[in-house]
């Protein structure tokens, strides 16, 4: 069975924690699944840098400092988890610059209005998820992660602190699941 880390990812935003995932191997200096995407489509040259650096924003700006993990970002469902970025709306503008068509996709699930675990994504590119080639063992892997992470919050394994921004382990020691 695959054992994996949640790890703090960015704490600095004044309203909402992120977390990511990261698998346990042998090596010791894996990337966390968020970073896989961000220095996929990040590295120089790569088609989808002003996709993945408009994503960014959105994840560090608007939901870790302006509005927290409010429903409006969260309404695309894959099973367990969700994707961001959200379906344009009215309401909140910095959701609707993206557009209708936005080619990425970042599984994520979103533990509390202060808390969101991130997960690793790809270019969407077919109708459902499941069916794109970069999205398809992603989309799997998102729902893993999301599963093991509701079981673990729903028996105590994982609880939220007292403020409401961090997820604590029983034994206060990393979070391994």
């Amino acid at each position: 069975m695959y054992r994996f880390a949640v790890e703090i990812w960015y704490d600095e935003g004044s309203v909402c924690t992120f977390y990511s995932v990261r698998f346990i191997d042998e090596k010791e200096n894996t990337l966390s699944e968020t970073d896989k995407f961000f220095d996929k489509f990040t590295r120089e040259g790569s088609h989808f840098y002003d996709e993945a650096m408009q994503l960014f924003r959105l994840v560090i700006n608007s939901i870790g400092d302006k509005y927290g993990a409010i429903d409006d970002f969260f309404d695309r469902m894959e099973n367990r988890a969700q994707a961001l970025p959200p379906r344009p709306k009215k309401g909140v503008d910095e959701i609707s610059l993206l557009g209708l068509r936005f080619p990425l996709r970042l599984f994520c699930f979103r533990v509390s209005e202060q808390i969101v675990i991130l997960f690793n994504g790809g270019v969407k590119s077919s109708e459902n998820v499941q069916s794109s080639d970069d999205l398809s063992v992603k989309f799997y892997e998102a729902q893993f992660f999301a599963l093991r992470i509701i079981e673990a919050l729903r028996e105590k394994i994982i609880e939220i602190s007292d403020n409401g921004r961090y997820l604590e382990y029983f034994d206060n020691n990393d979070i391994i699941l």
